[in-house]
């Protein structure tokens, strides 16, 4: 299991002291919780992203199928650029109290499997953050066990970021991999050496196992930062997503084999999937790995959405030696989850397993992962540097004597 960063973060209570274990990345901890959505403003495709004066702000939701309306509370950490703990005070980056409950939460209704819904929204009248950088949003129990965390960033939006994509300059890579030539305009902004106080970091499609980190730029002309020209942010281009849509489930589609509804639940069987490797690249309209909660069946998709148990299979000539197979995507965090391995059949000469997932329209790849967990997709999936993906491109300051990384521009481009 990846994890960047484990830490013991001391909950703090008018009475109660208490120490909870979590990882600085975005991660369920327990099979319960389903459905988890932060995004910003009113779109739920957007990146949880905001300024110091917490506009757009920040929405949270997720299911707990044990459906008996447990008390939830939150808190918030300020991280450094790497996602390690800053060395700061609370009242250095928040404004109220950091040991919150979650009291917007509702029960489902006409659904065949029950679950209690939750939603947050931040900042809020109580919780308020003061400076920008990286920050984690743990969601915990009455126990102050974690059950959620979050990663989110809060921006200043200083430094002008010019970007687009271009091939490799290693012909090697020139059809399979995007590069990002990015230029910093620091015009009218204080800085005293941007060539060591700059660090850059970009990832594709809101996937941070595979983003490049802490570039610095390389040299200054006039009022703009150069990087190295040799492909300082190389990403494979991967191919677009398989997607799948279960808003009805009244009916089948093009990608959905069939659907069984049942006194024990739904089973949603897809189509068999085949490695794309070898084919051609061919252009379909995804949502870059995320997925959407809807529900054309009810009107109100976060309390009437069924879940369904999404049977997925992918055809092979044999198992893969040495690696494991998973479905992965925006749905699970890019997280390598117990439910998201599938198993060989060798009498169907498939990989098939099942997911529990509400209805909605959904994003995912198949990838190999070896002992280490390392994750490889352009072998199942092929890379191809036409594909369509989305860049996001942050620029992290640490100033000569300062205490923390301020997060002082972004910019999402595709």
């Amino acid at each position: 299991m990846r994890f960047s960063f484990l830490v013991s973060f001391l909950l703090i209570s008018v009475l109660v002291y208490s120490q909870t274990d979590y990882y600085t990345e975005d991660y369920v901890y327990t099979k319960n919780i389903k459905s988890v959505k932060f995004f910003a403003g009113n779109n739920p495709l957007n990146y949880p992203v905001s300024n110091i004066s917490g506009n757009p702000r920040l929405f949270l939701s997720f299911d707990d199928l044990d459906a008996d309306n447990k008390d939830l509370y939150y808190s918030i950490i300020h991280c450094d650029k790497d996602w390690n703990i800053s060395n700061l005070e609370e009242p250095d980056f928040l404004d109220g109290f950091n040991r919150e409950e979650i009291k917007n939460k509702s029960n489902s209704t006409f659904t065949l499997k029950q679950y209690t819904h939750y939603s947050l929204s931040l900042p809020n009248s109580n919780t308020r953050w003061l400076i920008s950088g990286n920050y984690i949003l743990i969601v915990f129990d009455e126990n102050d066990e974690a059950i959620i965390t979050k990663k989110f960033l809060v921006t200043e939006n200083n430094i002008g970021i010019d970007a687009f994509i271009e091939h490799s300059k290693d012909v090697t890579k020139f059809n399979t991999h995007q590069s990002l030539n990015i230029t910093l305009n620091i015009k009218n902004y204080n800085v005293v050496d941007p060539l060591k106080e700059f660090f850059v970091t970009a990832l594709q499609n809101n996937k941070w196992l595979d983003a490049v980190t802490n570039v610095k730029p390389k040299y200054l002309v006039g009022d703009e930062c150069k990087f190295d020209a040799f492909d300082p942010f190389l990403f494979k281009a991967q191919n677009e997503f398989r997607y799948f849509d279960t808003r009805t489930l009244n009916a089948t589609n093009l990608e959905i084999h069939s659907i069984d509804i049942n006194r024990r639940g739904v089973d949603v069987v897809l189509e068999k999937d085949k490695i794309r490797k070898y084919g051609n690249y061919f252009f379909h309209k995804d949502i870059n790995g995320n997925f959407l909660i809807l529900n054309n069946d009810n009107p109100n998709p976060s309390l009437s959405g069924q879940y369904a148990n999404i049977y997925f299979i992918l055809e092979t000539l044999a198992p893969v030696k040495n690696h494991d197979v998973y479905v992965i995507g925006g749905f699970c965090d890019w997280q390598l989850y117990d439910e998201n391995k599938l198993q060989y059949d060798e009498s169907d000469a498939a990989y098939k397993g099942k997911i529990l997932l509400k209805q909605g329209v959904y994003d995912y790849y198949y990838a190999l992962v070896d002992r280490d967990e390392n994750t490889d997709i352009s072998t199942l999936e092929g890379s191809w540097f036409e594909t369509e993906n989305d860049y996001m491109i942050l620029v992290y300051e640490r100033s000569f004597g300062g205490r923390y990384d301020k997060l002082v521009g972004i910019r999402i481009i595709e």
